[in-house]
């Protein structure tokens, strides 16, 4: 074998290991996005992402052997794709990425970033003007009628609003009011919330336990939204009982 067939095969055995060394689930030819050719560029991230990608069609198959496997089902599907939408392609470097396939995957909290020195944060690393304002969702409740021993169905709305700090671009003030079925209401007194990567986060602690609930804007069908994420229902076990919930609640800007 002479040295340009050598090398030839050299180079050649390079570019296999390498494209298998970073294989996402997806085919990262077609990849157009900052998100998609991080993942595909970073062998860590590929391997999160195919790791991401197994757990999620395991999840779609044990839905299977349940009476209501079609609702588990769909639930999967939807809050899937909240995931890729709100959290990971909401993403501006590698290690907010990681931090959100990790989570999802091991189903663990890995906290964000703690700003050191804020004052000195770049554009890049600070809440864009959508991701403030007041956020709302219009939706039906239902109410146990005791004179008809019937649940009444009535419209309900949960709204919270996300105020501004002077000088502070990496802070703001938020509060919320929600209501679940039978009317019971649950708030979110106005809170201070830090601008982590690409979220909001409201931390509070209660008997050497954190609780954190995390708020994140992105456009989404073609509006400017915000999902909830309670961290191990936490926050909701606080502020609202086991009659209601924060996890999966997407508003919409006004």
């Amino acid at each position: 074998m002479n040295k340009l067939t050598l090398a030839a095969v050299s180079m050649a055995s390079i570019c296999i290991l390498s494209t298998h060394a970073n294989s996402a689930s997806f085919n990262c030819k077609k990849a157009t996005t900052w998100v998609e050719k991080t993942i595909c560029e970073s062998p860590k991230l590929s391997k999160l992402d195919e790791a991401m990608a197994k757990k999620y069609k395991k999840d779609i198959t044990n839905t299977a052997n349940d009476e209501d496997s079609e609702i588990y089902k769909n639930n999967a599907i939807i809050d899937q794709k909240l995931w890729l939408k709100f959290q990971r392609n909401t993403c501006k470097e590698e290690a907010c990425l990681l931090r959100e396939y990790k989570e999802r995957i091991e189903d663990k909290n890995h906290y964000g970033v703690a700003w050191n020195f804020p004052d000195e944060l770049s554009n890049s690393d600070l809440p864009s003007k959508n991701s403030f304002g007041d956020f709302s969702q219009n939706f039906k409740i239902s109410i146990y009628n005791s004179e008809t021993g019937r649940h009444d169905t009535q419209e309900g709305k949960n709204t919270l609003s996300i105020h501004s700090v002077a000088n502070k671009p990496y802070l703001s003030m938020i509060e919320g009011v929600f209501i679940f079925t039978n009317a019971h209401t649950c708030e979110i007194e106005t809170s201070k919330a830090t601008w982590s990567q690409n979220h909001w986060v409201i931390n509070e602690s209660q008997q050497d336990k954190t609780l954190e609930l995390r708020l994140y804007p992105a456009p989404y069908q073609g509006k400017n939204q915000l999902l909830l994420r309670d961290m191990d229902n936490k926050y909701r076990e606080l502020h609202c009982g086991m009659r209601g919930y924060f996890d999966g609640i997407v508003l919409e800007r006004e």
